[in-house]
């Protein structure tokens, strides 16, 4: 009787690990190929990306062991290349890394003008876009070819966002803070002008953009300057047309849009408010 119990209790027991070990298979290790480096044993790690003493390391690989002072690395979509900033009062550019050679490219920001970097980004396999701070009231966004290894294009304004397929860039336009002179101040897809202002108004923060072209973004009275107007509408032939707008005296933080609601981003956490509800 004794014996039977021993042996129902180690049955049980090589169920169990057998179900852990599908558990284990298909939870944490479906997807990944025989040889691929794992953390610990069970999770791997698809690409860390950091900097250590000014170098980059991949994975905890040493990757490069130049002096260039280098920030921002971003690792590309296919895991092959890191883009990152290098600092260099004289020549400031763009690092290209091939993790598979270690072999370094560089991307030379000539006659472009700013004080500071806000980000670095892939927006495909061979697209890379800058983004810096040029004045209290400017940024620049550049388009950099990591194949052709130059500059394709530069943006300035500000919020700028890219649309879901990153085909098109959205950013305004305001007036200089420091200047006297008024107009009116835009928001743009691409190169074209697709809303104005009022001579009144001025833009607050945005634009945001949703997968089916909706937008959303703040302006502000310049004449009462706390008396916010939240702006919603979508992108139809090449302009913005307005559905809702009305004065916010709400939170003013990053919007997304999910179905016909709205989620806003603030230090105070996320609000979300039905669009039909919003008057």
């Amino acid at each position: 009787m004794k014996s039977k119990a021993i042996i129902l209790v180690l049955s049980v027991g090589f169920l169990v690990v057998a179900a852990i070990g599908i558990l284990v298979k298909g939870d944490f290790l479906n997807g990944f190929k025989e040889g691929e480096k794992y953390v610990k044993g069970m999770f791997p790690r698809e690409g860390s990306i950091t900097i250590q003493d000014n170098q980059i390391y991949f994975n905890d690989e040493k990757m490069t062991t130049d002096s260039d002072k280098k920030s921002f690395p971003v690792l590309s979509p296919d895991k092959t290349r890191v883009a990152y900033y290098i600092s260099d009062i004289n020549n400031e550019s763009v690092g290209i890394l091939e993790l598979k050679t270690k072999e370094i490219k560089k991307i030379h920001l000539e006659n472009i003008t700013f004080s500071s970097v806000n980000n670095l980004e892939w927006l495909n396999n061979s697209m890379i876009g800058f983004y810096a701070h040029v004045n209290p009231s400017l940024d620049v966004y550049c388009l950099l070819d990591a194949n052709k290894l130059q500059v394709i294009k530069e943006y300035y304004g500000i919020g700028f966002v890219w649309d879901s397929r990153k085909e098109n860039i959205y950013y305004a336009l305001p007036q200089p803070h420091f200047s006297n002179l008024k107009g009116r101040e835009k928001i743009y897809k691409n190169d074209q002008v697709i809303f104005e202002t009022s001579d009144s108004e001025s833009i607050l923060k945005g634009p945001y953009i949703s997968e089916n072209n909706n937008i959303a973004f703040y302006t502000k009275d310049i004449n009462a300057e706390d008396e916010v107007k939240l702006n919603i509408g979508k992108v139809k032939d090449e302009r913005i047309v307005i559905n809702k707008r009305v004065k916010w005296d709400k939170e003013t933080g990053a919007i997304t849009f999910t179905d016909n609601s709205i989620q806003i981003r603030s230090d105070s956490g996320i609000k979300e408010y039905k669009i039909d509800d919003i008057k």
